[in-house]
């Protein structure tokens, strides 16, 4: 149900609630009428209209002026439907025109009188029937058997629907708060995805700069400070030209980074191949001497792994090229039954694995891990450092 159908359900249950506690009014109008056209005496019959006014007046403060009192004030209600029997039957007493008000007492018994209270009070409601000028009691009393349970059976299935009706009101109460509920943890959920995407997004753009970039500029400016050293009779030719050729391909892999597209040297060719040529150029860059080994039959891999093993060998290499100061590098990529290895290794100064931090080797740990693969290295002061990065062929966890 929705919201407003429940206000709508409210608003119809309240005025018939209202409608209730003023109908006694129209049967009140209807019995002073009657005795007016029966009038026997002006003066018995005024008496008579300032007891119905006082009747009107009784009802209005306790029912209508407070209606909260009928759910509250037990005794309080008590007293009205007693002064309520009292007033009807001295009116009856003078008037047997008021006898037409008396089926309003049996409505106000269930109206006014909370649980049981209300059928003791339907059963005193027909007492006023029984003062009726020249009644048969015995009658009356054999007619009250029949119509008193009547009502009280009238006035428990009514009772029963308004508890029915409280009841789902209550449901849809807690159901409207419970979908509020939902809704607003779907934004907070929706509002952390798009956090988390976010800065998976940041992460994955840090890397992938990381990795082309800042590698390319690095190689720039080593050839760049190779070439201040050389002296005035050495040709500088070729280290310029080696540095603009690492400036073009650093611009050519930013741009696919920013276009999220697998990395250049994958776009047209093997892993296997990519891996040897990143070697090769290593090599011709930092002169060290390079041997790239191939162990196992290479098969197709998911676009990600291949992009993870080829980011891993260009970090590593950049590695020894800024801190190794090696004599030589081996590059071996291994096709397992299920896993694809890499291993870079060099026989160069080396270093506290434990002490070392580094954007790299956090970036690669989190590639790698995204992969469910892991990534070692094995290294220390003097001893050359080697590095070993497994991942599963079949792609992401």
């Amino acid at each position: 149900m929705t919201l407003v159908e429940e206000q709508r359900v409210v608003q119809h249950q309240r005025t018939w609630d209202r409608i209730w506690t003023l109908a006694p009014y129209g049967l009140l109008g209807v019995a002073c009428a009657v005795s007016l056209l029966n009038a026997t005496g002006w003066q018995h019959q005024s008496v008579t209209l300032v007891i119905a006014a006082g009747l009107g007046l009784w009802h209005w403060w306790f029912v209508v002026a407070h209606p909260d009192w009928c759910e509250r004030r037990t005794w309080l209600m008590a007293l009205y439907f007693l002064g309520l029997l009292a007033l009807t039957t001295l009116l009856v007493m003078r008037s047997s025109s008021f006898q037409l008000f008396v089926p309003a007492c049996y409505v106000l018994a269930f109206v006014t009188l909370p649980g049981w209270y209300a059928y003791a009070g339907a059963v005193l409601a027909g007492a006023p029937w029984l003062v009726v000028p020249e009644t048969n009691v015995p009658l009356t009393l054999l007619n009250l058997a029949t119509v008193t349970p009547l009502a009280a059976l009238i006035g428990w299935a009514i009772r029963a629907m308004e508890r029915e009706a409280d009841r789902r009101h209550e449901v849809n109460t807690r159901l409207a708060a419970a979908l509020a509920e939902n809704a607003r943890l779907h934004e907070v959920l929706v509002e952390r995805a798009k956090a988390a995407a976010a800065a998976e997004e940041r992460a994955r753009l840090a890397r992938e700069i990381h990795d082309t970039a800042a590698q390319g500029l690095t190689g720039i400016v080593t050839q760049l400070e190779a070439a201040e050293e050389l002296s005035p009779a050495e040709p500088v030719r070729d280290r310029l030209g080696k540095a603009r050729q690492l400036a073009r391909t650093s611009l050519t892999e930013v741009r696919r980074s920013i276009e999220a597209l697998r990395p250049g040297p994958l776009e047209n060719t093997r892993l296997a191949e990519a891996v040897s040529n990143t070697a090769t150029a290593w090599h011709e860059q930092h002169g060290v001497p390079t041997e790239f080994t191939l162990t196992g039959t290479p098969r197709p891999a998911p676009a990600e792994t291949e992009v993870v093993v080829l980011r891993a060998a260009q970090e590593a290499l950049s590695n020894i090229g800024k801190h190794a100061r090696a004599g030589r590098v081996d590059v071996t990529l291994s096709y397992m039954d299920d896993l694809l290895v890499l291993d870079v290794r060099d026989d160069g100064t080396g270093f506290d694995v434990n002490a070392a931090s580094g954007f790299g080797l956090t970036a690669l740990r989190e590639r790698v891990g995204q992969l469910a693969g892991s990534a070692e290295i094995e290294s220390a002061p003097g001893a050359g450092t080697a590095l070993s990065v497994a991942v599963p062929l079949g792609g992401t966890r």
